[in-house]
């Protein structure tokens, strides 16, 4: 009886289209099998951090504020619990369509918004085909491809090892196919939704909608036997303004077509053998602050007489490890660093667009364990953070000078029951 209710309350928020058409189902009636967890994250950071979800989704420590006394306003601890994480989804299997099987996934949250006002939100929502040729296409909202689901590390935090790691859903078309039995070529043309991009009116989804051309992604990946392994380019081109205002003259405005032309490399590897796994990313990145990545960019020069913006990326790197060991019981590390490396070419503004462009490198050492009872986990994990953050030197390509280290230590238990 209670599963029929579930499924009934439930069918209406995800699966509206299948009601209304449920006179015109005549062959083969799709197959649903509801899903989630429910998880609850209780925290003390010993600093005020950049976040997210009330501190559930945490980045990076607050540089430090001094008051009149010469104390750091940020040094100040605090603490938190939420069940905001927890989440349902549905798994439909769908009649076959062009010869593909064919299925519709859609996952929701809580975690949508800040400040305990939660919120049901949209989180995952996609089909999928399959076909027997090793060809398969994914289209709608999901991971972006350098997310990586392969290789994610295993921590407690929410953030998944962001922001030195990809944390992005974004909607896509995304064709994977398999050139031999071991490896996959991975192709996407993807827009965005709620992870966005930087530019002159904020945190928006216009620049790459202005710009036309979807971010742009390709990658190989290899699986043979107990590894795993994958190279990845991206390329992404935003159009920060339609128009300029002369310098010379204010009142007349000038259209634009500059771009923000960027391209990030990646190159990643998996090793698992029975309780031992081990996972490495590299990402050599351009303008990645949609993925809660430290990414952005700057002007590198402007027309005086239309006021005519040319932009640069700024590039960085980020480098992350996580090793495991277990199944019921999991000791596992996490350790991840991050160095901004400037811009490609040099700055005539102060004028930066991004998320974390001041900060200089960053670094976190996150050891955990996890308790494994069937459906049932408890991870213990101490989080350590620090991030040098100053200011960037238009003469030095937009490197981060007089920079100044903040620490923060996250205790962190997290109870996840999965059903």
């Amino acid at each position: 009886m209670k599963n029929k209710i579930y499924f009934l309350i439930l069918i209406p928020l995800f699966f509206p289209s299948f009601l209304l058409a449920q006179d015109t189902t005549t062959v083969q009636k799709p197959h649903v099998h509801f899903g989630g967890f429910f998880r609850f994250d209780y925290w003390l950071d010993t600093r005020q951090n950049v976040d997210a979800l009330d501190g559930l989704l945490t980045l990076y420590p607050k540089p430090p504020l001094l008051d009149a006394n010469g104390e750091d306003i940020n040094a100040a601890p605090n603490l938190n619990g939420l069940a905001m994480g927890t989440r349902l989804n549905a798994s439909v299997k769908m009649p076959k369509i062009f010869n593909a099987k064919s299925s519709v996934f859609v996952e929701a949250d809580f975690t949508g918004t800040n400040n305990t006002q939660v919120h049901l939100r949209f989180r995952h929502g996609f089909s999928r085909f399959t076909w027997e040729s090793g060809t398969e296409l994914d289209v709608g909202l999901t991971w972006h491809p350098m997310f990586v689901a392969e290789v994610f590390p295993h921590v407690a935090a929410l953030n998944t090892g962001s922001p030195f790691q990809s944390f992005n859903r974004s909607p896509q078309i995304t064709l994977k196919q398999n050139i031999s039995p071991s490896i996959r070529l991975i192709l996407s043309a993807l827009t965005q939704s709620d992870y966005k991009g930087f530019g002159p009116d904020g945190y928006s989804t216009t620049y790459l909608r202005n710009g036309i051309v979807p971010n742009l992604h390709a990658q190989l990946q290899a699986k043979h036997e107990s590894i795993t392994a994958g190279f990845a380019l991206d390329f992404k081109s935003l159009r920060p303004k339609l128009y300029t205002t002369s310098i010379t003259d204010p009142g007349n405005i000038y259209k634009t077509k500059e771009r923000i032309n960027s391209l990030s490399g990646m190159l990643y590897a998996k090793y698992q053998n029975h309780l031992f796994t081990a996972k490495v990313k590299g990402i050599w990145g351009q303008n990645l602050g949609d993925h809660l990545m430290f990414g952005g960019y700057a002007i590198s020069s402007i027309d005086s007489l239309t006021g005519r913006e040319h932009y640069t990326p700024l590039n960085h790197l980020f480098l992350h490890a996580n090793i495991t060991y277990g199944q019921k019981f999991m000791p596992g590390i996490y350790v991840a660093y991050a160095k901004n490396m400037g811009a490609t070419q040099e700055l005539s503004s102060n004028t930066l667009y991004g998320r974390g462009y001041d900060v200089d490198y960053a670094y976190r050492i996150a050891p955990n364990f996890t308790y494994r009872n069937k459906s049932f986990s408890i991870i213990a994990e101490l989080e350590y953070t620090v991030a040098a953050i100053g200011t960037n030197d238009i003469n030095a390509k937009g490197k981060v000078i007089n920079a100044e280290s903040a620490s923060n230590a996250r205790v962190l238990l997290m109870v996840q029951y999965d059903f």
